[in-house]
């Protein structure tokens, strides 16, 4: 089981690819790794706009990541988008676009679910203990986040990043005390109404996560005498913090990138560090950990986890099903969300009181369309819903009678396009009583299959209301891109029950 993850950030975009550890919840080996430096930062314009050459840079970023991931075996990237993009007026914008021109979505994520992911990515990389706070500095915000040994249960995101502070205060090459220290002030009048949701106690474990907070503990070490085979688990003081902030700032920057651990980042570790220095004393930390885990690997272990919980919960028959989408490349991810929708949508609807066949049959028959619905891909993009039916026809699929599995067939035929039409012959040979379940079907494995367009995994159901003119659907967690999925795929919903709204939550 092989996953494919990148984050995009103000700085640089990152890109991991990992399999799931045998016989270690959990656990996974990289299997390779590729960081472009697309500083979307430079790219914004007066009104905070990603520019066309930002466009440019990100696109070419995402195609080499999916050049790379599909020679990996790997079929889709899931890709998290933070500071940059989520602060950008045109980000929603850029994210379809990027679809477009690179067959990626980047998902904008909140700077709370960026926390909740880099904590998840720290804690699998450090022990933590039963109080942790996790800081995690980006170019354009820093996360904090309070937790137990596993996840996050308090997250902040202030627009604190090294870039965003660089390009706030420090003008001059070496930066000058005034400066430095109006950054000092920034901070901790940004950090002071938090102090006491973050503010560091007794037994606290304090992690830093970040490409800064790595390339400082490189620093430190070499100023020990000691050598770094890699800083993960590094204990160090907020003193030897200080100590090198204050030997890197009397630096130009030709000369800051002479020191060992900061030959790629000469032009922000000062404001970097400065940044972390004065939220560190402000909390009242006095030593950290640095942690090599944080959003990207939080990604990573959050979709294997839901791919091994998805694989082990499933039935004998859903089984074959799910051996077949992995034989023939299916964006397992993307499968299980679909499955998911499609039931509860399902469940939704019948308890409402709509006839849609035996509960057994219509959930089965569901889930394996949700799952394999788009396996034709593997033959062409072009009509892949029409190759689906064909393979899933021939694929022999354990535990379904004949006419489950041309059901199946069907419902796949029907996930995009046209919608079910007496004048083809497949569907025109079912029943009279079969036709209307299809249809029906049809209807929900669409809309299912709207919800997550983004391919991002996100979209839940809160709610299904009738209303006079016919049906209100409650979503959460949905991209603009997925809402606009579901609306268009509304149209054999409408035919089989009435109209559909969405109302986003």
């Amino acid at each position: 089981m092989r996953v494919a993850v990148a984050d995009v950030g103000t700085n640089s975009s990152h890109l991991l690819i990992a399999e799931a550890a045998r016989g270690d919840a959990g656990g996974y080996r990289v299997l390779d790794a590729l960081k472009d430096r697309t500083r979307l930062g430079e790219c914004l314009d007066g009104l905070g706009n990603l520019t066309p050459e930002g466009e440019d840079r990100l696109a070419s970023a995402l195609t080499r990541f999916r050049a790379l991931a599909s020679g990996a075996g790997v079929a889709e990237i899931h890709v998290c988008a933070t500071s940059a993009l989520r602060e950008a007026p045109n980000g929603p914008e850029v994210a379809s676009r990027m679809l477009a021109r690179t067959g990626v979505y980047p998902v904008i994520i909140s700077g709370v679910r960026e926390g909740e992911l880099t904590y998840l990515g720290a804690a699998h990389a450090v022990e933590l203990g039963a109080d942790s706070v996790l800081l995690d500095l980006g170019g354009g915000s820093l996360e904090f986040a309070r937790g137990d040994a596993a996840r996050a249960l308090d997250v902040l995101s202030l627009p604190l990043g090294a870039i965003r502070m660089r390009d706030a205060f420090l003008r001059a090459d070496p930066p000058g005390r005034r400066e430095l220290a109006a950054l000092d002030a920034a901070v901790r009048e940004a950090l002071e109404p938090h102090v006491g949701r973050f503010r560091v106690r007794p037994g606290t474990r304090v992690v830093l996560s970040s490409g800064t907070a790595e390339a400082a503990a490189e620093a430190i070490l070499a100023r020990r005498g000691e050598e770094a085979r890699g800083v993960n688990g590094t204990r160090l003081s907020v003193a030897e913090l200080s100590e090198l902030l204050e030997y890197v700032r009397n630096l130009k920057g030709a000369a800051r990138a002479r020191v060992p651990g900061l030959e790629r980042r000469a032009d922000t570790v000062v404001a970097g560090l400065a940044t972390l220095h004065a939220a560190l004393v402000v909390l009242g930390a006095q030593e950290f950990t640095v942690s090599e885990g944080a959003l990207r690997e939080g990604m990573l272990i959050e979709e294997l986890t839901r791919l091994e919980a998805y694989s082990s919960s499933i039935s004998a028959r859903q089984r074959s099903v799910l051996g077949m989408a992995e034989r023939f490349g299916a964006n397992l991810s993307h499968s299980r969300q679909v499955a998911a929708l499609a039931r509860e949508l399902l469940a939704r609807l019948r308890a409402l009181g709509v006839d849609l066949g035996a509960e057994g049959e219509a959930r089965s028959v569901l889930t394996a369309a949700g799952a394999l619905h788009e396996v034709g891909q593997i033959v062409a993009q072009s009509a892949h819903h029409k190759h689906s039916a064909y393979l899933i026809r021939h694929a022999e699929l354990r535990g379904f009678t004949p006419r489950e599995i041309e059901l199946v067939a069907l419902l796949s035929r029907y996930h995009r396009k046209s919608a079910p039409k007496l004048s083809h012959p497949e569907f025109a040979a079912l029943s009279a009583a079969d036709q209307a379940l299809v249809t029906r079907w049809v209807g929900i494995l669409r809309v299912a299959d709207g919800l997550d367009r983004s391919h991002a995994g996100t979209a839940r159901v809160t709610g299904l209301t009738r209303t006079r003119d016919g049906w209100q659907l409650g979503v959460q967690g949905a991209t603009p891109l997925d809402l606009e999925g579901a609306r268009e795929k509304a149209d054999v919903w409408a035919r089989a029950f009435g109209p559909l709204t969405l109302k986003a939550e």
